[in-house]
């Protein structure tokens, strides 16, 4: 019964989700309240708190698993050399995944909500940190040093760039992030 039971557990947190982001899309953020989306979702507004503690957390409800498919790209990335140019086809191939299902509306709405900006900015330190972490293990370290921490960070603003410049209804974000990857290149040659 526990599979059953997780299913069950699994299928309302994405009725959930999916009501949040339909209400999100047709309202905005700011005039979507956590009852709108409880009843859409089919659920009691006690359940929703449930699963979020606030509608905020439903729009970040997958970041942990963002940022751990981030890391798997830049572990099995094909050059590992200690470079900026060996974390483009890794963050490249992360940006593209981002252009399926709700993703692009959900990006689009994080990044043009005033009030979301905040908790925006966590997600690419996050995304900073484990990747910094990726490349110190790679190399048998405990902890990142500048090189490994400075060179998560110039990738990872490649990428959380071209997010900020991407119209989320063309399909083109890791064409923009090879072309913040392209920028570092016309400054430092």
């Amino acid at each position: 019964m526990g599979g059953l039971r997780e299913r069950n557990r699994l299928r309302t947190r994405q009725d959930i989700v999916d009501a949040a982001l339909d209400l999100f899309a047709e309202r905005g953020y700011e005039a979507t309240t956590t009852d709108a989306i409880a009843l859409t979702a089919g659920v009691s507004p006690a359940t929703f708190f449930r699963y979020f503690a606030t509608k905020e957390d439903v729009l970040f409800h997958d970041e942990h698993t963002a940022a751990a498919a981030l890391v798997a790209l830049v572990r099995d990335r094909i050059d590992h050399s200690l470079t900026l140019s060996a974390l483009e086809e890794p963050m490249v191939t992360f940006a593209d995944s981002l252009t399926d299902g709700s993703v692009p509306q959900l990006t689009h709405l994080v990044m043009t909500t005033r009030t979301l900006e905040a908790r925006s900015l966590r997600m690419p330190l996050r995304w900073q940190h484990d990747v910094a972490f990726q490349l110190a293990a790679e190399r048998g370290l405990e902890h990142p040093g500048l090189t490994e921490t400075g060179l998560a960070a110039l990738a990872v603003t490649c990428l959380t760039s071209a997010l900020r410049h991407w119209d989320y209804r063309s399909p083109t974000l890791g064409g923009l992030v090879h072309d913040a990857f392209l920028l570092t290149k016309e400054v430092n040659p």
